[in-house]
């Protein structure tokens, strides 16, 4: 088929012309990996062919040879004098015969203006030969979903998908601010969470109002919003996984921008209103999901980072992951083991030490309590002044807690004698611990500003007493805490203790240890 030039061609933008100057060192980096298919999608009239051939436009600014492969006879756009084009009849035999005509040279790209049931699978022969292939498909879905929506359409699978792509670049339309009636308004914190669950801050932002220009409409014109996704080896095993199994981790942000991202970015910069904002996040189906992921996304991310805060990254995943992490952080009943350290005689200290070298001293101590601490897994659920309180058996099950416990109390009292042997008399540490086991309330307390993981009940209450009883260097321990150790770690009664706050005397076990 012969090519008939248009009567009014177009030109071939730039990305700069675009407004897509910020993103460019994003298109530089994915098309320094290793070639494979550069995919532009969207509905039909989105202008996804345009982003296309500015993106192809830059990457041969050298002046390099391109074909094109088109089944319209009547191309509209004006070709660079390097370029080559082929007009294909809409067959798969005419499509199979042009690019085996075409495949001698791999360094050649091919721009394939639409990808069809009639040419994917000779592209995606093309693409095996390590060349790059720009191409266009056109589908409402976004982002990693076209693979989705491709798989089902096209008869092929997950894996040869990932393997032939290495950018999926979506785009729709947005209606953007009609500048003339536009009127400022202040947005305050909460309200700014519903529109980006990352912020922190009120903002001023722009509203539609609506006048003759633009018809009462707020808003004049559109322009383009991009959801750009790289799919090399990092990114696509988390990719695998989401489309197999429905696992959604989040993607790093060097290979993946959102289109809220892209729509935020216009929200703010005051070219799309507010009202305009909400309506596109929530009224299409498949930007609706992403916006509560992104939400869901950022709870997650609150939580991870709270308890990290009080355990080992190992035991973040393990919380995260459980099957009952709604009533964890919710709250519930639990059997634990609580642990009470506190330092003695350090009021004495602090009272003649300078504060520079009661924080050294404290900082050093702590660091060396934590690690001990996460070792035997343990959860630091707070810090009192020169006392630190941990549980164990909380918020994830150890069936073992009491030994975990009274053992990591044992290497406080190791850990202090080493670092109590390279000081001098005066600045010495010496501890004192109370450790109970018992029933428990856990879970999250706080707002949505700052929300810790802590346990309630009487069970802290007396290992808080125990320790307030207990001399340097020694470690009380309840009857209960005492009957599931005492086979693995010698211990011997210290009587019936009277505990403030308690009407009845208690029975305490101190731990032996050398």
């Amino acid at each position: 088929m012969v090519y008939m030039h248009p009567p009014h061609p177009l030109p071939i933008l730039t990305l700069q012309q675009l407004g897509l100057e910020t993103h460019l060192e994003f298109v530089q980096r994915i098309l320094q990996s290793s070639p494979s298919i550069f995919a532009t999608t969207g509905q039909s009239g989105t202008g996804k062919l345009t982003t296309l051939l500015a993106i192809v436009n830059e990457f041969t600014k050298s002046g390099s040879p391109v074909k094109l492969f088109t089944e319209d006879l009547n191309f509209p756009f004006v070709l660079p004098e390097n370029w080559s084009i082929q007009v294909v009849i809409p067959t798969e035999t005419a499509w199979a015969e042009a690019i085996e005509n075409s495949i001698q040279d791999s360094s050649i790209p091919f721009v394939i203006d639409i990808l069809n049931l009639r040419n994917y699978q000779e592209v995606f022969l093309a693409a095996q030969q390590k060349r790059w292939i720009f191409t266009c498909i056109d589908t409402p879905y976004i982002g990693i979903d076209v693979v989705y929506n491709f798989r089902d359409s096209f008869g092929t699978n997950y894996q040869e998908l990932l393997q032939n792509f290495s950018c999926i670049w979506s785009q729709t339309l947005l209606p953007l601010l009609c500048v003339n009636c536009a009127q400022p308004v202040q947005v305050g914190v909460e309200a700014m969470k519903l529109l980006d669950p990352n912020t922190h801050r009120a903002e001023e932002l722009w509203k539609e109002v609506g006048c003759e220009i633009c018809e009462q409409r707020g808003t004049n014109k559109r322009g383009a919003v991009y959801e750009i996704l790289q799919i090399d080896d990092e990114t696509r095993p988390i990719l695998q996984d989401y489309l197999e199994n429905n696992i959604i981790t989040p993607l790093p942000s060097t290979k993946h921008q959102t289109i809220q991202d892209f729509a935020r970015s216009l929200l703010r910069s005051g070219k799309v209103g507010i009202e305009t904002y909400k309506r596109f996040i929530t009224q299409n189906p498949m930007l609706r999901v992403q916006h509560l992921l992104e939400h869901e996304k950022y709870r997650s991310a609150q939580m991870q980072d709270m308890f990290s805060r009080f355990v080992t990254r190992q035991v973040v995943d393990r919380i995260m992951h459980s099957s009952d992490f709604a009533e964890i952080v919710a709250g519930e009943r639990r059997k634990v083991t609580c642990v009470f350290c506190d330092v003695r005689n350090f009021t004495s200290y602090a009272e003649t030490a300078s504060p520079d070298d009661i924080f050294a001293l404290l900082n050093s101590y702590f660091q060396d309590i934590i690690e001990i601490v996460f070792k035997y897994e343990g959860t630091i659920d707070k810090f009192i002044g020169d006392s630190i309180m941990l549980v164990f058996g909380a918020p994830t099950e150890q069936e073992d807690q009491e030994i975990r416990a009274v053992s990591c109390a044992i290497a406080f009292q190791h850990k202090v004698a080493e670092i109590n042997a390279t000081r001098t008399n005066t600045n010495i540490i010496n501890l004192g611990i109370g450790i109970n086991t018992g029933e428990v309330i856990a879970g999250c307390l706080g707002s949505e500003r700052r929300m810790d993981y802590t346990v309630l009940g009487d069970v802290v209450n007396v290992a808080a007493r125990l320790e307030s009883r207990a001399i340097a260097r020694q470690i009380l321990i309840s009857a209960e805490t005492c009957m599931a150790v005492q086979d693995k770690i010698p211990c011997r009664s210290v009587g019936d203790l009277a505990l403030k706050g308690k009407s009845e005397r208690l029975s305490a076990f101190e731990v032996v240890y050398e």
